[in-house]
């Protein structure tokens, strides 16, 4: 058992172990600060309860509790939910100080995390000099597991305090790594369901912005900043998608997206600079409103007519009309392309 902690497999393993000699099935339950256990099996909620100084009737699956204390303060326990074999207790005994041996191994990196004299995802965010293996040394030390590649996530917080948003993405990827860096949430997660998941209970309570999947560590900074770009762009599922692809882009091939922009609507970007107009801006709403033109006068609060006459004037720069499919999709991922060499530019 001691052997899975330390190849870092959890207090699950441990559980399938001591189930594997106890022949019944092990829980290992230790309740995070704060929580009851509602939602959870009745050997959980008795735990729970247990855990927060309470007298609860052991339920009937509960067939013997070994409680796990750490420094005199009871922590969770370990459960046998069955029967078992005749040396059942002594395995769920070993169980439970296996799990408080887990438990200590967690303080340990807890501390070691707080000593490090500053976090990653800031130092990241900070410097282009962190290379991969480094990158991979100081996540192992935080609990990361990001050897098989990364996702990076950039969350505007709101009104949700950030701590609850590092607290949920460290409880649903305990494999990956969240920290507030000044008014944003950042984090480097493992691509899996567990981290779709988490970043769509995490978009339910604030702006986020996902990167692509990498698979080096050494392009954690390059992720953070295409998350980061996600949120700034404010891009949705429908944009999301094309704007990361740009993204990479600008990061390998810079002068070809800068082309690429310039190419097709590089005119409409300097008369808007030159005669202070919005050409661009009514472009956009155009798009994004699914080429209504009523929608587009009321949202760049201008006449329907003065929006025909916008289009007409990009079609005269730029030799594209918004009015056909073709010419309207290659607009729009110039548009796309335009946003992205701004932001970087102005990073």
């Amino acid at each position: 058992m001691l052997e899975a902690l330390i190849a870092g497999e959890g207090l699950q393993r441990v559980a399938e172990i001591a189930s594997e000699h106890a022949d019944a099935p092990v829980g290992i339950f230790v309740p995070r600060p704060g929580t009851d256990g509602a939602d959870g099996t009745p050997a959980e909620r008795y735990v729970a309860e247990l855990v927060a100084g309470g007298d609860p009737v052991r339920p009937a699956e509960a067939a013997d509790v070994a409680p796990i204390i750490c420094e005199g303060v009871l922590q969770g326990a370990a459960v046998l939910l069955g029967e078992g074999g005749p040396e059942a207790g002594d395995y769920l005994r070993v169980a439970a100080v296996a799990a408080l041996t887990g438990i200590a191994m967690l303080n340990a990196r807890d501390e070691t995390a707080r000593g490090l004299d500053t976090s990653l995802l800031a130092e990241l965010l900070a410097r282009r000099d962190v290379r991969g293996d480094d990158v991979l040394r100081r996540a192992g030390l935080l609990g990361g597991g990001l050897r098989d590649g990364l996702v990076a996530v950039c969350a505007e917080p709101g009104e949700t305090p950030a701590r609850d948003l590092v607290a949920t993405l460290s409880a649903e990827c305990p494999g990956g790594i969240a920290e507030a860096v000044g008014t944003r949430v950042y984090a480097l997660l493992p691509r899996g369901a567990a981290t779709e998941l988490a970043v769509d209970r995490l978009a339910a309570r604030a702006e986020v912005g996902v990167s692509s999947h990498y698979r080096q560590a050494g392009d954690a900074r390059t992720a953070l900043e295409e998350a980061e770009l996600m949120v700034d762009l404010g891009a949705t599922v429908a944009t999301g998608h094309t704007l990361r692809l740009l993204f990479r882009l600008a990061s390998s091939h810079p002068e070809d997206l800068r082309r690429f922009r310039e190419e097709v609507i590089g005119p409409v970007v300097r008369h808007d600079d030159q005669h202070a107009t919005e050409l661009l801006v009514t472009l956009r709403a155009y798009l994004e409103h699914n080429c209504n033109m009523n929608l587009t006068a009321q949202t760049t609060f201008t006449h329907r007519h003065t929006v025909s006459n916008r289009l007409t004037r990009i079609q005269e720069l730029s030799g594209l009309s918004p009015l056909e499919s073709e010419d309207r999709e290659l607009l729009g991922l110039a548009l796309k392309a335009h946003r992205i060499v701004e932001a970087r530019e102005a990073a």
